[in-house]
């Protein structure tokens, strides 16, 4: 309270006469005071609710109120506030009993020439309590915040010797309080940590500033642990250090999750060589190398012929054990600093620094390199546990990497060029890219970039192909997409899906597919000739595989409000034979959003009778070349007729692709299939001229 601040005080006295006389007293010492006079144990305790008092005088003997019930309800509604018995009637030996009953202390009236010092130095007094009391609550808190902590705390002196840990210490390090109180801090440290840690640490707080950084330490039974740690001076009043205080928390999950993303991200799961990702930017210096150095540098990509067949015959565990023997084999016959890599399901690339700087040479030793490699990949694989022997043919594509300023994507795809060339040619052989290819990299260059300006300028649309019923009933269309630049002839889907496969791109283009769907179905959910139809669409393999693919579906559907068993996927082998059992898992929750799911070209692949009932598909679709060829060819007829009774034998609408013929429709009907889609009912038209009352084809 401020010097000039009157002081409040409440006066529990009977006799007016005797409160000016106080009052007046008061005045005389120069004591400012404002006075408020009861006498009525009501009175009060209204004056105690209305108002903050800084000292009570108190006559002991008041009509009405008893001594000990008054003081206990001054002392229950405000415990710290004074009490002074200011009082004729009693002797200083009864005053001085009554201050062991709650009384800070007393002036007979008969003496009020001390009164003005002791209410100053009980108000003081208490006032001195009171800031004791919140500093004293405030240690409280802050030793129960320390002791709480999730974090761990450690105090030592300046020797250093730990004077004080937390419980968050002890539950960290195993150890109990006595076991470390007193002892070094080192007791953690089993030589996990640099020491250049610690003389960091120790130059930082002699200086007297705040060293940050992290501890790999040791518990107590002997796990290690790595720890984040600000460690700072602690000083007395003359600015002297006198402790030191560790903050720490243990980062050791963090860490193994940062480790464990940084593996995913860059490296491949099952053979554990570095991913796509990885080698463009192992390539990119080694780009920057040839450059510097002027030595030539080589990319190559190579696929395992047959791979598919491999999976088909010995089964995917096998399967995965070629493809590690793969990675092993090309790990051990190239040197440390050449980079391995698996870009692919069966594919791999090689990336070697430091060849000659003369081309013909540096040629010349990736061709031996080469032939190495594809030797090396002719032996057979013994896998297993029954040690099964497997054979596979390889292909492979080289490209030097030169002194000019190519990137990396670009160097890569032209080892994948020189690679289909090779394929091409009959495979299980490898060539050189060559001033021919040039061309088709830069075509290819070409079609990435319009790609991109194709998602951003809205050049990408979608078709329509109708789909009948075996009466000739529109059921509804399969969204086809189409890449439509502005003043050239469109890009056909089979030229440019693959690359966008490659560059990461059908992502985006996915999406905008999906979107594009649901707004078509919100428009024909408007008319009642069209809001019963089903719009079909392809998903590849990596949307599909996209951690965020159903959530993308749902926030989709949500969108656009459209009913989710309107919207069918169509899927193709490649796609739901990549990890069966988390495609069955990713193709469950889509089934539980109510979205169809159709397997595209069936037939084609090896494996399909054997997956095909664990899957959750709703629809099958026969492929064009088996209902091209089943007129004309027997064998195809009888595909075509046991795939149609084995769809219906497990439920599932079969629909026929590329119907092009009356007599291919008639023989299909035969066959009771379920559906039907191709020239010969409908082409694709583009949305804003597709029309269902022109959707129709005699049948009879």
């Amino acid at each position: 309270m401020a010097a000039d601040t009157p002081l409040r005080l409440l006066v529990l006295e009977d006799t007016e006469a005797d409160a000016l006389l106080i009052q007046r007293r008061l005045e005389q010492s120069g004591l400012k005071a404002r006075i408020r006079r009861v006498d009525r144990t009501e009175q009060l305790a209204a004056a105690l609710a209305d108002e903050q008092w800084d000292a009570v005088l108190y006559d002991y003997t008041l009509p009405g109120m008893h001594f000990e019930d008054t003081i206990g309800l001054i002392r229950k509604q405000r415990p710290e506030l004074p009490i002074v018995l200011v009082s004729g009637t009693v002797s200083e030996e009864m005053a001085v009993t009554l201050l062991q009953h709650g009384l800070n202390d007393f002036v007979l009236k008969d003496n009020l020439l001390r009164l003005p010092s002791v209410i100053r130095r009980a108000v003081n007094s208490a006032a001195e309590r009171c800031r004791r009391k919140r500093a004293e609550d405030q240690l409280r808190k802050l030793a129960m915040v320390v002791e709480q902590s999730p974090t761990s705390i450690v105090i030592t002196d300046t020797r250093p010797a730990i004077e004080y840990v937390n419980q968050a210490f002890l539950d960290q390090t195993g150890y109990s309080a006595a076991e470390v109180l007193g002892q070094n801090p080192s007791i953690l440290n089993q030589g996990k940590t640099p020491p250049a840690t610690y003389r960091n640490l120790w130059a930082t707080i002699c200086r007297g500033e705040v060293w940050n950084g992290e501890f790999c330490n040791t518990r107590k039974d002997g796990s290690v642990y790595l720890e984040t740690a600000t460690v700072a001076p602690i000083r007395a009043d003359d600015g002297r250090v006198t402790h030191y205080v560790a903050v720490k928390s243990d980062v050791t999950q963090l860490r193994d999750s940062e480790s464990r993303i940084h593996q995913l991200a860059n490296f491949d799961e099952l053979t554990g060589l570095p991913n796509r990702s990885l080698l463009l930017d192992r390539l990119q210096q080694a780009s920057r190398s040839a450059r510097q150095t002027g030595r030539h540098g080589m990319v190559l990509a190579l696929d395992l012929d047959g791979f598919k067949f491999i999976n088909d015959t010995h089964g995917y565990d096998i399967g995965n054990r070629v493809l590690e023997s793969v990675a092993e084999r090309l790990r051990e016959n190239l040197s440390d600093d050449s980079t391995v890599a698996r870009i692919g399901g069966n594919r791999f690339a090689v990336v070697v620094e430091n060849l000659s700087r003369r081309r013909n040479r540096a040629a010349t030793q990736a061709h031996d390199l080469a032939e190495l490699i594809h030797e090396e990949l002719q032996l057979p694989h013994c896998v297993g546990e029954t040690e099964t022997l497997v054979r596979h043919s390889t292909t492979m594509g080289l490209c030097l990497v030169l002194h000019d300023h190519e990137n990396a994507e670009r160097l890569l795809n032209k080892a994948e060029i020189a690679l289909q060339r090779a394929r091409d040619a009959g495979r299980n052989s490898w060539c050189f890219f060559n001033g021919e290819m040039q061309a088709l990299v830069e075509a290819r260059g070409r079609i990435e970039n319009g790609l991109h300006q194709a998602l951003e300028q809205n050049h990408l649309a979608l078709a329509y192909q109708s789909q009948f019923d075996a009466s000739g009933r529109l059921i509804g269309a399969e969204g086809l997409i189409r890449w439509n630049r502005p003043g050239e002839d469109p890009i056909p889907p089979g030229q440019f899906i693959p690359l966008a496969e490659e560059t990461g791109l059908i992502l985006p283009i996915g999406q905008w597919v999906l979107d594009t769907a649901c707004r078509q179905l919100q428009s024909w959910a408007q008319h009642p000739r069209t809001r019963g139809l089903h719009l079909s669409i392809n998903v590849s393999a990596r949307q599909f595989h996209e951690p965020r693919f159903v959530d993308q579906l749902l926030e989709a559907l949500e969108r656009y409000e459209i009913q989710p068993g309107r919207l069918s996927l169509e899927l193709t082998e490649s796609v739901v034979l990549n990890d069966l059992h988390q495609t069955q898992q990713r193709m469950l929750a889509i089934r539980d959003l109510g979205v169809g799911l159709a397997l595209d070209d069936f037939g084609t692949g090896f494996s399909s009778l054997s997956y095909l009932k664990n899957l959750p598909f709703h629809t099958l679709k026969i492929d064009r070349s088996f209902v091209s060829d089943m007129i004309a060819t027997t064998s195809s007829a009888a595909i075509v007729r046991a795939t149609i009774s084995m769809g219906h034998a497990l439920g599932l609408t079969v629909i026929a692709e590329g119907v092009e013929t009356r007599a291919e429709l008639d023989l299909l009907k035969d066959f009771g299939c379920n559906a039907f889609q191709g020239f010969l009912f409908a082409r694709p038209v583009p949305g804003d001229q597709w029309q269902p009352e022109d959707q129709t084809i005699a049948t009879s």
